[in-house]
Order: C-alpha cells, then structure tokens, then sequence
C-alpha cells in the first residue's frame, strides 16, 4: 500500500464500526430476500 491509498479505500460511506463509535446506529439495509425480490420484480417489469 503506497502513502494515501489508505484514505482513498475508506471513502464513501462509513463503516458500521465507525457509525457505532460516533453513537449513530448502522446503516439500514434490506434482507437479501427482499433485494432479490425486487430485482425480480424490475426485471419483469422491463418485458
């Protein structure tokens, strides 16, 4: 790893840990049944 690639990695969002030091709660997401779902439901939506 070259100096500042570190920084660049963690760009985005942040992190669940991080999230939980600074008191706020994690990140909502969906069940992967629900994603798949919904995908089914874009793609025959497109047909």
């Amino acid at each position: 790893m070259q100096e500042g690639e570190r920084e660049e990695a963690g760009r985005g969002s942040a992190s669940r840990a991080s999230r939980r030091v600074q008191g706020l709660p994690p990140e909502e997401t969906k069940t992967l049944d629900e994603v798949k779902r919904e995908a089914r439901k874009a793609n025959t939506a497109k047909h």
